[in-house]
């Protein structure tokens, strides 16, 4: 039986290695992205409950949920689920605010996330003046 060229053998373990390193590049990226989700889905679990028959959640559980939810912006700042769960987030820390100035931040920061979540969807077509046709 013949053995093939050199050369043919090196093209085989090129092709291998490359094929290899796609495998494992796609394996990180597919974890990585359940990781996010799996936050994602806690984060959200956690404020849809927030209000829901008298339930208020501690102040370690908020500052949790906000570095979740800071993290999860921080890898994709135009998805619109995890804009929409941080004007939800917002909305609820402008209702638990005591200060005037802070309800006024947080609602304006709600809103802010609300309309990049609007703006990222794209079954919406906007004009030059920026406004939906």
């Amino acid at each position: 039986m013949m053995r093939p060229p050199a050369a043919a053998r090196a093209l085989t373990r090129t092709g291998a290695f490359a094929a290899l390193l796609l495998a494992l590049t796609m394996t990180w990226q597919g974890l990585a992205l359940l990781q996010r989700d799996l936050a994602f889905s806690a984060a959200e679990t956690e404020v849809s409950f927030w209000g829901r028959e008298g339930y208020q959640p501690t102040a370690a559980t908020i500052a949790r949920t906000g570095r979740q939810l800071e993290a999860l912006l921080a890898r994709a700042p135009e998805h619109p689920e995890y804009q929409l769960l941080a004007a939800s987030y917002y909305a609820w820390r402008a209702w638990w605010a005591d200060d005037a100035e802070l309800e006024a931040q947080y609602t304006r920061m709600g809103q802010q996330a609300r309309e990049i979540a609007r703006q990222s969807r794209p079954a919406y077509v906007y004009n030059e003046a920026g406004e939906t046709e």
